[in-house]
């Protein structure tokens, strides 16, 4: 079809959406949707350029009605200045997961190897390699659908990031031949208890393997990463984790507990706790 006004179209889109989202929610959506479908700028918008639609909006608008992502809806979400494909087995990227990239990239002198472990879309590993100039980069993933995303971004972004199916609750005791001078993890901490705090197209949507543990061991996926951190850091080696919030305290006693010396916990932007980071001294 063809619809005369980009700015009458987007204008209905947003009318739509309000429905059930904040209006500056709303527009931010409907920017995505007519790039997406319609390849149209903010600017094309804003200068009411004619926009051709080969496909209808309204399923799209309908999902997002039922609160589904709109980075699902268009297969793709932004992270660090790089768009990365996403589908339901892969979270989402997060605009705090880039303040962990970043502080990963100011602290890394090349030639260096890094390891992500729970890579899901491999945004973060795949940043760090395109960042990183000289950077050896390893990310693991239990989820097998996960891998075959975060392997196609891998080729859209040529950076040669390595991907390996792993368990790190099944291989935390196990010792690498070759170590790292990195490892960094977003890894699963939302608690169940937590369910009810969260938005829709969060638990509606996003996969729970890569969200959530069970109320009584919250810090399962942390101990097993700082033990095997523990055996496969380098000397002085790096370890960054993101975190619970609410748990701040308990993440960092656990690589204080497996023998990282300078452990802190960062806040973000927002002034939340939100990661740990610690030094491997042997």
């Amino acid at each position: 079809m063809i619809y005369q006004s980009s700015r009458k179209l987007f204008s209905d889109l947003v009318a739509e959406i309000t429905a059930v989202y904040p209006e500056n929610e709303a527009k931010s959506m409907a920017y995505l949707l007519l790039e997406y479908w319609g390849k149209l700028s903010k600017t094309d918008i804003l200068m009411d350029k004619s926009v051709e639609i080969r496909e209808p909006l309204a399923p799209a608008v309908a999902r997002i009605k039922a609160f589904e992502p709109i980075q699902y809806i268009i297969g793709y979400g932004d992270f660090y200045g790089r768009s990365f494909q996403v589908s339901s087995a892969t979270l989402i990227p997060r605009p705090e997961t880039e303040e962990l990239v970043q502080y990963i990239i100011q602290k890394a002198k090349a030639p260096v190897r890094i390891l992500d472990i729970g890579t899901g879309t491999g945004c973060i590993a795949i940043s760090l390699a395109c960042e990183i100039q000289g950077a050896a980069v390893v990310a693991y993933d239990i989820s097998e659908e996960a891998l075959t995303i975060a392997q196609n971004n891998n080729i859209t972004h040529q950076a040669k990031v390595q991907f390996q199916y792993q368990d790190i609750l099944a291989t935390q005791e196990q010792t690498l031949s070759q170590k790292f001078d990195i490892i960094v993890s977003n890894p699963p901490y939302v608690t169940n208890h937590e369910k009810s705090e969260m938005e829709a197209n969060v638990l509606d949507y996003e996969p729970h393997l890569a969200l959530f543990v069970e109320n009584d061991n919250p810090l399962l996926f942390y101990k097993a990463i700082a033990q095997f951190a523990s055996l496969n850091l380098v000397e002085n080696g790096l370890c960054m984790v993101e975190i619970n919030q609410y748990f701040g305290k308990e993440t960092a006693e656990v690589f204080v507990k497996a023998g990282f010396q300078d452990v802190e916990i960062i806040q973000d932007m927002l002034g939340r706790d939100r990661f740990v980071k610690g030094i491997l001294q042997k």
